[in-house]
């Protein structure tokens, strides 16, 4: 079988190559590193052009020409793997998937980040909160009911009633596409934790508490700092306090190194990718693991502590850690050996392959 795996999501895709390699699958991977994140990935295919400039000229040939132009590279290849369907400009999405699926035997796509079904399902009421609560910028570019989303609304329909099969990855992202025929099983994201070193999360002299500053809104980092301050103000002998902005991954791990505990987000029902990197690292992870999550991927518990956009649950769960520091270590190893066993990027590739074939 030969698979192509189109775009990038923080690391989504990389991860999900190493395993389809690690089963014998000829695999590539067409994508840019995902922007500033700069993942450091097998891209075999560019997809999008490399002129460096901020001119007009130069991003409609980065996002618009330089796909059209290349398109026959994604030819030909026995299945196709859509990271999402914004993964084009709304100027070529649907001219691309209409080009990419006749040249497939099967093409799927991923719901693996906000789009207007999830915009949708949360103006329905089906999610109690989310990462559209108090972000109406945020909002403004999935809103299916302002004119200029009616493109990327009808696009959207359009492919997922149009590809072999739509794949969520968690609960949120689930809760929007299940009215289609072609919406198939949520399958967990897939990790390579062999290649992330493991340390001993062992308090020194302070806690070290770090939430890192990517997409405020989105991570409800306003909240999150309103907990951290009352926990420093409470406990200023006990804990130390890290606020960092975006970073390459590389930089964002070794950062993490430090750290004790890790304050991924407090506005989604599910831990992501950015909790599976600190896992593995042996971090604790306060963020997403509802039950409602749990049970989408059929699981029972999660060592993330989770934490809504609630500022006194927040403190709460802090202040229930730093009574545990002395259960650190073995809450770490625990965080590891759970990321190797639910999200090994072999075991969850080989759940694709099944459901691909």
């Amino acid at each position: 079988m030969k698979v192509l795996l189109l775009g990038e999501f923080s690391g989504y895709f990389t991860n999900l190559k190493k395993g389809l390699s690690e089963l014998g699958v000829d695999c590539d991977l067409a994508a840019d590193g995902d922007g500033w994140k700069k993942i450091d990935g097998f891209n075999d295919i560019r997809l999008f052009g490399n002129v460096k400039s901020n001119s007009r000229i130069a991003k409609f040939y980065n996002r618009i020409l330089y796909p059209i132009i290349h398109v026959r590279e994604l030819y030909n290849y026995d299945v196709v793997y859509i990271v999402s369907t914004t993964i084009f400009h709304p100027l070529i999405c649907k001219w691309m998937f209409k080009h990419v699926k006749k040249h497939s035997k099967k093409t799927y796509v991923s719901v693996s980040g906000s789009n207007c079904s999830v915009f949708r399902s949360y103006v329905n009421g089906d999610l109690s909160y989310y990462v559209f609560d108090d972000n109406p910028e945020y909002c403004k570019a999935f809103d299916y009911r302002l004119k200029k989303n009616h493109k990327r609304d009808e696009q959207e329909k359009y492919i997922y009633t149009h590809v072999d099969g739509i794949i969520p990855i968690m609960y949120e992202y689930a809760v929007g596409v299940r009215k289609y025929s072609t919406c198939k099983k949520t399958i967990p994201i897939p990790f390579d934790a062999k290649n992330i070193e493991y340390k001993p999360n062992i308090v020194r002299e302070k806690i070290v508490i770090m939430h890192g500053v990517i997409k405020e809104k989105c991570k409800g980092t306003d909240i999150i700092l309103k907990a951290l301050e009352i926990v420093k103000e409470k406990h200023s002998d006990e804990v130390e306090i890290i606020v960092d902005g975006k970073m390459p991954l590389k930089d964002y791990l070794e950062k993490l190194k430090t750290v004790n505990i890790l304050v991924d987000q407090c506005k989604e029902h599910c831990y992501g990718l950015n909790a599976l990197y600190a896992m593995a690292e042996g971090r604790i992870v306060l963020g997403g693991a509802s039950q409602k999550s749990l049970a989408e991927l059929n699981l029972k518990s999660s060592p993330v502590i989770h934490i809504e956009p609630n500022v006194d649950m927040i403190v709460e769960q802090l202040e229930y850690l730093i009574s545990q520091k002395d259960n650190f270590e073995k809450m770490g190893f625990q965080s590891r050996k759970f990321v190797e066993e639910y999200h090994d990027c072999k075991v969850i590739a080989k759940q694709y392959l099944d459901l691909w074939s």
